[in-house]
């Protein structure tokens, strides 16, 4: 999630790039959606960053930070992928290995839950994902020049070794 989160900032930035390029209002980006009833572009970063924390927070078993949703500004939705980001890195692995059974409550339906691992497999990251890749589709879709490579990012290869 630090990956996609770190590039969702680049994007972030690309995007007050390009509307500065074009003498447009960077504020029509960041309040504009892919379909009426979808989330606009800032309300898809705040919740990947609410996705991030609360599912971390959740399985490392710790206090979800709070976060109000008043970002107004591409830099201030910038220091909020930033906050998450450290928050991220403030939890060990520790607090992570061996929770795959713990069980995560699902809070939009009480009484149910799902084991750690499913919760974070099935729900968080596709969840997660989705709201990154809508973020870095409404930028497409307004021109941003923004490719694959922005949304993946650079990948930690490492040489195979010989057989």
């Amino acid at each position: 999630m630090i990956v996609a989160l770190t590039n969702l900032s680049g994007l972030i930035s690309k995007a007050v790039a390009h509307a500065e390029g074009k003498k447009a209002k960077v504020q029509e980006l960041m309040h504009d959606r892919l379909v009426f009833d979808q989330f606009d572009f800032t309300k898809q970063v705040q919740v990947a960053c609410d996705n991030a924390k609360g599912t971390t927070a959740r399985v490392a078993g710790v206090e979800i930070p709070k976060f109000e949703d008043t970002e107004k500004t591409p830099e201030e939705l910038k220091a909020r992928v930033d906050k998450t980001i450290a928050f991220l890195k403030t939890i060990t692995p520790e607090q992570m290995i061996g929770k795959e059974e713990t069980p995560i409550a699902i809070y939009y339906l009480p009484g149910k839950h799902l084991p750690a691992f499913e919760y974070v497999v099935n729900q968080a990251l596709p969840n997660f994902y989705f709201h990154v890749v809508t973020a870095y589709s409404i930028l497409r879709k307004n021109g941003v020049d923004i490719g694959k490579g922005d949304y993946i990012g650079v990948l930690p290869y490492r040489e195979t070794p010989a057989a």
